[in-house]
């Protein structure tokens, strides 16, 4: 997690007298005072954003951010509200109901048991308890859609557009430079998922990927042509990196002989 002397923040952060302000609880009623209770909520709502654009990342959890926003050894008091009014406005998701709500069985495998966490907000949130659990992984909504779109326009400029189905860790490769890890990529994904641009599957114990093609709405249900194809593609790949092994392997015996002579 990045800290704020390793991103840009506003002038006003240097501004003690105003960032007591920033750092202070919300008045439980925002009726009390509309405008301080918005630009505190504006100022950080913004940090949050620019923090996580970063850094690569559409995920962030309120742990996190209590270490990322730290000044004089002071952490802010207010952004639980901050992160229970992003989720209420529909900037934000948590991780499991996001994966959630794609229709398919991506989530066992990518979220895995994370799925246990939102048992432990829903509990809390049936006892009254507004306050968010440090480690619970929310999802920037408005991010999320801009990686899924990179994410898309990599594939389309690459080698593998000529592949409909690209393996999970050929993608990993690809979108190194956009996605800041997998946790990244596999929300990303989860995106393009939900906009039906690509489907998930598992092949043999590994993770594939089958993009929509150019001129398509949207993704095709894999088929028996898929994977028959995809079979043929690792196929040839494995045969040239045998062929390529070999070569070293005769050159390297070449030298020696020479050497020898």
């Amino acid at each position: 997690m990045s800290t704020t002397s390793e991103m840009s923040l506003p002038p006003e952060w240097n501004d003690d007298e105003r960032m007591n302000f920033m750092f202070s609880e919300f008045k439980e009623n925002r009726d009390v005072n509309t405008t301080d209770w918005d630009s505190k909520m504006d100022f950080w709502t913004a940090l949050i954003m620019r923090s996580c654009r970063r850094r690569g990342s559409v995920i962030v959890n309120l742990q996190d951010l209590n270490k990322t926003f730290q000044r004089k050894e002071k952490t802010p008091l207010g952004l639980s509200t901050v992160i229970q009014t992003m989720a209420r406005c529909g900037k934000i998701q948590r991780e499991s109901e996001f994966a959630a709500s794609v229709d398919c069985g991506w989530v066992s495998w990518s979220v895995g048991m994370l799925l246990v966490k939102p048992l432990k907000w829903t509990f809390s949130t049936l006892l009254g308890s507004n306050r968010v659990p440090l480690e619970e992984s929310f999802v920037v909504i408005e991010l999320v859609k801009e990686k899924a779109a990179e994410l898309l326009k990599v594939y389309r400029s690459s080698d593998f557009s000529s592949c409909s189905v690209v393996s999970f860790q050929e993608l990993c490769t690809l979108s190194s430079n956009i996605c800041a890890d997998e946790s990244t990529l596999c929300m990303a994904l989860l995106q393009l998922q939900k906009d039906k641009q690509v489907i998930v599957s598992l092949h043999e114990g590994e993770k594939i990927v089958k993009f929509c093609q150019l001129g398509q709405d949207r993704v095709s249900p894999f088929g028996d042509i898929d994977i028959g194809i995809y079979q043929l593609q690792r196929s040839e790949k494995l045969l040239e990196e045998r062929v390529q092994k070999l070569n070293l392997e005769a050159d390297s015996i070449l030298y020696f002989n020479i050497f020898l002579k």
